[in-house]
Order: C-alpha cells, then structure tokens, then sequence
C-alpha cells in the first residue's frame, strides 16, 4: 500500500469545522464522479502537513467515503467551508487524477488488490497448488 486509502489521510466534517474555526483555511477541492449518481470529495487544507489531498469521509468512516448523490450537493459541500477557487470534476480513472497526492487508487481506476485465503479446518492439508475451481480458475 502506498499510503493513499489510509485513515488519517482523511477528513469528515467535523474536522474541517475544526480546522476553519481555528484559523484554517480550504487551499484547493476537486470532486471526482464515480458514476453519474455517485461523487466525492477530496480537498486540501492549509493546517495538514504537506500538499496531500484528503477525502471527506463519513462520521468515523463507519460507512466509507461521504457520497453526493448529485453535482449540486457535493458542489454545495465545498462552497459551505468558504472555498471560492476553481472546483474541477473528474471522471474516476482520469489519468489527470495522478498528479495529486491522497487520491484514492479507487478514484485511480486502480484493480482493488484480492487477497485469496485458504481455510484449512481440522488440521486438513490445504488444496493442491494445481488445483482449479471453477469459481476462482487455476490457483
């Protein structure tokens, strides 16, 4: 992992609250479209140490990425925290997407690695490595 999708590189509402009522202030936004109906959020704040960019989770990331179910609203969530700069949208996998640091490899049109496991139960051996299963091919 690159550090991309970890946790403290990221920010819910309550952090950017934070931030401004301190003295903070939003540097840069860009907002990704994942589908027509499904958008996020990534913006870059001026009390984080670097020029990562953070996407906005959900409460404690309980459920994931804070989604906008339209333009309109994640366009509003931006505006809310006082950033009047440009706010570009992006189509997931845009190779332009690249040049910002904290984008997440979802956003980058990246597979999602898959990580196979075998469950050995009762001290059997574990499947041969040339076994196939019709479900997940040769092995």
């Amino acid at each position: 992992m690159d550090g991309r999708d970890r946790m403290d590189n990221v920010f819910e509402e309550a952090d950017l609250r934070s931030g401004l009522r301190d003295g903070g202030q939003v540097l840069g936004a860009f907002i990704v479209a994942r589908s027509e109906e499904d958008f996020v959020i990534y913006l870059r704040c001026n009390w984080i140490r670097g020029r990562g960019f953070r996407i906005i989770r959900t409460w404690r990331g309980s459920s994931g990425d804070r989604t906008f179910k339209n333009l309109q609203s994640a366009w509003g969530f931006v505006r809310k925290f006082h950033f009047l700069g440009r706010v570009t949208i992006y189509p997931a996998g845009d190779p332009e997407l690249r040049q910002f640091v904290g984008v997440s490899p979802k956003d980058l049109g990246e597979p999602v690695p898959v990580v196979r496991a075998v469950a050995v139960a009762d001290g059997a051996p574990p499947p041969l490595a040339d076994h196939a299963t019709p479900e997940l091919g040769p092995e």
